[in-house]
């Protein structure tokens, strides 16, 4: 009997023992898996990070009070040409419209003569400064260029592309100065052909004895 109670209670110990050992392993195992997923959380993204830049051409860039410039297809110019009719001309271009010019300069960027191949283009000529890249304001008026007849026959006409840098503060002003420009074209005169004359000629016999 005495036996008995003492196996019971050595099986007992041991039942008491082996639970014990089980929960300390559940609770290490329990710390390890949660430590490892602290380790793997992510981090949070750095706010404030720089966007991408937009890709492709920029819009184009129109008048603003800090100055942007406008295209005028045809400046106000008029002017007969020099010597007009003959084969080599100096045109002077004289600007037409005062008023502009107040507030503004207006810078030539291209001299066009249409048909482009009835004449050819030239530098300065006459008392005027050059027409390219000249710039028209109050106190410069007037350009020049030499022309030379390419003998198509065809009259031609000449145009002068410019370009207007609008003050800052004049922004309403500015934008409206292409409505208000009156296009200017000065004419071209290819030189008279030379008239032929046919002179008939005469045969005449020789007589023979």
């Amino acid at each position: 009997m005495n036996l008995f109670r003492t196996t019971l209670a050595a099986a007992a110990a041991v039942l008491v023992f082996a639970a014990a050992g089980c929960s300390d392993s559940t609770d290490s195992g329990s710390g390890s898996g949660s430590g490892a997923q602290d380790a793997t959380t992510e981090a949070p993204l750095p706010t404030g990070a720089p966007s991408a830049e937009p890709s492709g051409p920029e819009s184009p860039r129109t008048a603003d009070d800090t100055g942007g410039a406008i295209t005028i297809p045809q400046l106000p110019v008029g002017g007969v040409p020099d010597n007009s009719g003959a084969e080599d001309q100096c045109v002077t271009a004289s600007w037409l419209q005062a008023d502009l010019l107040a507030d503004n300069d207006f810078t030539v960027v291209k001299v066009e003569v249409d048909p482009p191949g009835a004449f050819s283009q030239g530098g300065q000529c006459g008392e005027s400064p050059a027409c390219a890249s000249f710039t028209f304001s109050s106190g410069a008026r007037a350009c020049s260029v030499a022309v030379t007849a390419r003998g198509t026959g065809d009259d031609a006409t000449l145009t002068i592309k410019g370009q207007v840098v609008c003050a800052a503060g004049k922004d309403a002003s500015c934008r409206d100065l292409p409505t208000r420009v009156s296009p200017g074209v000065i004419g071209l005169t290819q030189p008279e052909s030379p008239s032929t004359e046919t002179t008939a000629t005469e045969t005449t016999a020789t007589p023979t004895g």
